[in-house]
């Protein structure tokens, strides 16, 4: 028996050793991948989530998560990192999508799907860098090609600011109607939407590859911490003082004055008190911030303002603008927590933070935000109470298991590693690699990036990424300069919000995992069973082709489907732009999109001269429309317009009323819209009920004084359908503002 039992232990073992190093031979390619998407995410704007720009990427992030665990499944070595932390950031995942799944068809179903896996592919980014990268070298080189993307965003930001951003006005003013034609804009010399385009041209804050500045500021502040934190903490190794005053040194200047462009005020408040934090907690490691540190520092910062005061990207607004800017966020967070106090257990739903918002906006508040611009009170009002405290159940292991790990590392002295630098070489090529296959998944869902990002930005990233080389290979990465950069990141989005934006909030759960990594460096997980590892491996599977069912492969339909019948309406072949949008429909059963594009389209071809079953056709895809989009005020006041464009076409009563329907709905669902109301009360002034015309006019009136802000006046505002001979006793021009018509209509009140 004692000769039988050897022989299998000896072959296990042998087989073990095989297994393994076949499971570290892919390692390099788990790397590259998990690099790439790190640097290709940044690359798509990610604050259009409802519109599905992302999913390529997330894609990209479940294929190689099930690739990973299925591989080390079937080679028997699959080790997990699973703790506290693992487990409260699964919980919380579940409990957001309990949310999404329970409020699916609250308001628009593919807006909901979409957060719901956005969130499901934080998690799985979180967790693939807690099992992949395991050395400290590792880390590094991903913390070094990351200060290098932010360059590379950075040298794109430069770009717009001194290039195509002023060519772009100059155009425009050569040739506004060409050029407004060209950008698909309806809007009329004079008018509000004129206007607001105008102003985002002449604005000069950079964006690089987001569609907002604050984004750009957002991603860029904590990479530009860990630059700085990185070699002052490192000062002290003499072999490296050289090397990381270059690398350092270029890589944050060229952030820092980007930076400064954004003029972003929360970012700014972030970086100082990620940089606070260093101060007093990076001093254990022997750093003492003497006077020469100090005047250096503000000799620097003096110069940045100097330089960018210089070309005009600072001025005196940034500062003034600050108490106004606060208020408009205290007017968010006190209508979210009337949100919350109304959906308290599921909130409103992943995705349909901006529509349920409506409802409770205050009348004096500026825009009807997408976000509360707080990512707690933005957790707590779209995903429920219980939702949010467990988030905050993740933020607090995160704290807990880094306490041990932080007071460690702060003390540790910079010691050679044997390591293979093959990783290393991986997790540059897959650094590369990002750049490209980041315009590809842009690409494959209709979004053409600027491929000025390659001219400019990825050279001078490739430069960076070889002087920060020598830290990588022979540096410290002190665990507080990533605490610090994820406190920024926190900070930051306690006031500009993005928690659901992938190109933002994706490097707080790297950073988050890369400290817990470094932590915990001698602990690697232990290797999970063969029936466990395989359930492990089923269920990635699982998620993969539930993404791929539900999102990935009907958005990647739809955008090609609805960009040909956008081509067919532009030839005027109507009939067969109708069969497209009729399979768009289909293509994506979620998606309220083909629904109001077959509506308008529908429209159109019954008014000019369609059959009677034309409007049978129109009503079905006006009714779908708000059957995808049933909170929104906006499809609502749609519906109102179709319905009234209808009525004036056939002076039908019961257009004129179905009309009157969606208008009042619209009121409900934005209760303080001051031109909701005026549209509302011009529809029943129009169907001769003066009385109840009065009352609602009287109520945009009301609302309007309220409004301080001038572009949102009724007088700067026609309402929908101008007033025509017979539709007013007493005569008005036909150009009549919405303020005008109201005080007419309000003047009846009592007669």
């Amino acid at each position: 028996m004692r000769k039988r039992s050897r022989y299998p232990l000896k072959t296990s073992s042998a087989a073990q050793a095989s297994v393994g190093d076949a499971g570290e031979r892919l390692r390099p390619l788990w790397l590259s991948g998990v690099t790439a998407l790190f640097v290709a995410t940044p690359l798509i704007p990610s604050e259009a989530v409802p519109k599905g720009l992302g999913v390529s990427l997330l894609m990209a992030w479940f294929v190689l998560c099930a690739g990973f665990i299925v591989t080390g499944a079937v080679q028997r070595n699959l080790r997990l990192r699973i703790g506290a932390i693992e487990i409260a950031m699964l919980l919380f995942v579940a409990l957001h999508t309990l949310s999404a799944l329970v409020l699916a068809d609250a308001g628009q179903p593919r807006q909901t799907l979409n957060m719901l896996w956005q969130w499901v592919g934080f998690a799985v980014a979180f967790l693939l860098v807690r099992q992949v990268v395991r050395t400290p070298r590792e880390s590094r080189a991903l913390v070094a090609v990351m200060i290098a993307l932010s360059v590379c965003l950075s040298m794109h930001g430069y770009y717009q600011y001194f290039y195509s951003m002023p060519q772009a006005r100059r155009e425009y003013w050569a040739d506004p109607e060409g050029e407004l034609a060209r950008a698909r804009v309806v809007a009329e010399a004079g008018s509000v939407e004129r206007e607001q385009f105008e102003n985002r041209l002449e604005s000069t804050e950079p964006m690089a590859t987001f569609t907002l500045a604050n984004s750009l500021a957002g991603f860029l502040a904590p990479w530009l911490l860990c630059a700085v934190g990185i070699a002052v903490l490192n000062w002290r190794n003499l072999e490296l003082r050289r090397p990381l005053a270059v690398s350092a040194g270029v890589s944050g200047l060229l952030v820092a004055g980007c930076f400064i462009l954004t003029k972003s005020r929360s970012a700014t408040l972030a970086v100082l008190f990620g940089a606070g934090l260093l101060i007093v907690y990076g001093r254990r490691s022997g750093w003492r911030p003497g006077w020469k540190s100090v005047v250096a520092v503000i000799v620097l910062l003096a110069v940045l303002i100097a330089l960018a005061s210089s070309v005009g990207g600072l001025d005196l607004l940034v500062l003034t603008e600050s108490s106004k800017s606060l208020l408009y966020r205290v007017q968010y967070w006190q209508a979210s927590v009337a949100m919350i106090a109304d959906a308290p257990w599921f909130g409103c739903g992943p995705g349909n933070f901006q529509q349920s918002y409506q409802v409770y906006k205050l009348p004096e508040a500026s825009e009807t935000v997408s976000d509360p611009h707080n990512f707690l009170v933005e957790i707590w009002s779209t995903a429920g109470t219980p939702a949010m405290l467990t988030f905050l159940g993740v933020l607090v292991c995160f704290a807990s298991q880094l306490q041990t790990g932080l007071s460690a590392s702060v003390t540790e002295s910079a010691r050679r590693e044997t390591e293979d630098s093959g990783c290393v070489r991986a997790v540059y090529w897959g650094g590369l690699a990002g750049v490209p296959f980041g315009f590809i998944a842009g690409l494959a869902v209709g979004y053409v990036p600027d491929f000025a990002l390659f001219v400019v930005g990825l050279p001078v990233a490739a430069a960076v990424v070889c002087a920060w080389h020598p830290w990588v290979l022979h540096g410290r990465l002190p665990i507080i300069v990533l605490v610090a950069a994820a406190c920024v990141m926190l900070v930051n989005l306690s006031a500009a919000g993005g928690i659901s934006f992938a190109g933002v909030a994706l490097t707080l759960w790297l950073l988050s995992a890369t400290a817990l990594n470094l932590s915990e460096e001698s602990r690697r997980g232990g290797t999970i069973p063969g029936r466990t590892a395989g359930a492990i491996a089923a269920a990635t599977v699982v998620v993969a082709l539930l993404f791929w069912y539900s999102t990935f492969a009907p958005v990647l339909n739809l955008s090609t489907i609805l960009a040909r019948a956008i081509d067919l309406q532009s030839q005027g072949r109507r009939l067969e732009a109708e069969q497209t949008l009729v399979a768009a429909t289909t293509a994506d059963h979620y998606s309220v999109e083909p629904w109001q594009a077959l509506a308008q389209l529908r429209l159109e071809m019954w008014l000019d001269g369609g059959a009677a079953s034309r409007e049978t056709a129109f009503a079905e895809a006006a009714r779908a429309t708000l059957d995808h989009h049933r909170r929104s005020s906006a499809a609502h006041q749609s519906y109102g317009d179709w319905y009234l464009r209808a009525f004036r076409a056939t002076n039908e009563e019961r257009f004129l009323e179905e009309a009157i329907v969606g208008y009042r709905r619209a009121t409900e669902l934005y209760p303080n819209y001051n031109l909701g109301h005026a549209q509302l009360a011009w529809a029943l002034q129009i169907a001769g009920r003066s009385a109840e015309s009065s009352v609602e006019a009287a109520e945009a009136l009301r609302l309007d004084g309220l409004n301080p802000h001038r572009e949102q006046k009724l007088v700067k505002r026609a309402v929908f359908d101008a007033p025509r001979p017979g539709d007013l006793q007493s005569p008005n021009p036909p150009d009549t503002d919405a303020e005008q018509l109201m005080r007419e209509l309000r003047s009846r009140l009592g007669n």
